[in-house]
């Protein structure tokens, strides 16, 4: 296996840049996910890293390797489509060991990195079949072992299960969580799926616009997000901004907050809200997640910047585990995760709370993060 870096890669075709100075680096054997919405430069990117795409400029570098100019063939990669791209007059087998065949590896070799292959991925039992006998998910799984058997250096994966059902999905995200944790393979995989990203992923580089906006791991991505697209973009349900006015409260500066029914409260930002006093009476953009707006847990209420309020509920959703509740702050639909047997029904009032050492705080015009 290899590190990957990508120095200050750009792109352009004609006028229009696609990618404005990409820089990532990740170290050998780590699982990079490249994410963002449709259009945002990822499979530009990962198709540059491959050398399907030629840079404007820049550097990509395998290993100790410039590989900037060279060809796919050079570089050693091998590359995983969502298209499976099987060839489909060849069995399994035939498929698994085509790459193998190409590069001249004697008989006896191929044959035996085809059982390897077969028995890693758990598709023994396909291997005299065609790709038209077989299921999305095996063929899926046909497409990655015959990546698998090259034993390159970096794996790309190129949305390889946004043509599968959902539940499909779910089960071949887990099997290759699996495998890269067996092997220890470096990877580089691209999706528009932030729940993918976020359960893959040693790094994830989140795009938008031919722009990395945050680089880091899952955990920093999803509890420091830099700023309201990154916030918006991982997660499910999405990050609330709730827009409200920075006041001094009794416990400092906090956001002004109006419930549905009049109610005046205060949610106050912490100790540490140096440079925030120049904003005082200005709007502000309050970042929270629904996981820390809950039901009143009694435990907890007595922490530091746990703040206790009622509000009236919009909507009640139940998912199983727990229930979705949408309650009105400032004039704004507000999403809530309250435990099943706590939740009320639409249209009565909830006590409820917010966990405000888990808030963040946004400037509403440059969308940035504050605090």
């Amino acid at each position: 296996m290899a590190a990957l870096a990508i120095q200050n890669v750009k792109k352009s075709f004609g006028d229009t840049h696609v990618l404005k100075g990409i820089d990532i680096e990740i170290k050998d054997g780590e699982f990079l996910i490249l994410v963002g919405p449709s259009g945002c430069g990822k499979s530009t990117l990962m198709n540059a890293i491959a050398g399907l795409e030629e840079v404007t400029s820049g550097d990509i570098r395998i290993g100790e390797r410039v590989v900037t100019g060279l060809q796919p063939k050079d570089r050693d990669i091998a590359m995983v489509f969502q298209s499976y791209a099987l060839y489909p007059s060849m069995t399994v087998r035939d498929n698994i060991a085509f790459g193998l065949e190409i590069r001249k590896v004697p008989k006896a070799e191929r044959e035996q990195e085809v059982q390897r292959v077969a028995e890693l991925l758990q598709i023994s039992h396909l291997l005299d079949r065609k790709p038209s006998q077989l299921s999305g998910g095996q063929r899926q799984r046909v497409a990655m072992g015959r990546a698998l058997a090259r034993r390159p250096k970096i794996y790309l994966f190129d949305e390889p299960l946004s043509n599968l059902d959902a539940k499909l999905r779910v089960e071949m995200r887990t099997e290759i969580k699996k495998l890269h944790q067996r092997l220890g393979t470096t990877i580089v995989y691209v999706t528009h799926d932030q729940i993918e990203a976020m359960t893959l992923a040693d790094r994830i580089a989140v795009m938008k616009d031919g722009i990395v906006q945050q680089f880091g791991t899952p955990r920093e991505i999803y509890e420091n997000p830099v700023n309201m697209f990154v916030a918006g973009f991982m997660g499910s349900p999405a990050m609330n901004f709730l827009r409200g006015e920075l006041v001094a409260g009794e416990q400092g500066l906090g956001v002004q907050v109006l419930n549905g029914d009049g109610e005046v409260f205060v949610f106050p930002l912490g100790p540490d809200t140096r440079g925030l006093t120049g904003r005082l009476g200005k709007e502000v953009v309050l970042g929270i997640r629904p996981e820390h707006l809950t039901q009143v847990i009694p435990h907890q209420q007595g922490l530091a910047q746990v703040c206790r309020f009622r509000a009236r509920l919009e909507v009640v959703e139940p998912t199983g585990p727990d229930t979705l509740v949408e309650i009105q702050l400032n004039g704004q639909g507000i999403n809530c995760r309250v435990h099943p047997a706590e939740a009320g029904r639409a249209g009565e009032p909830m006590a409820l709370m917010v966990d405000m050492g888990k808030a963040v705080l946004f400037d509403p015009a440059t969308e940035q993060r504050l605090l």
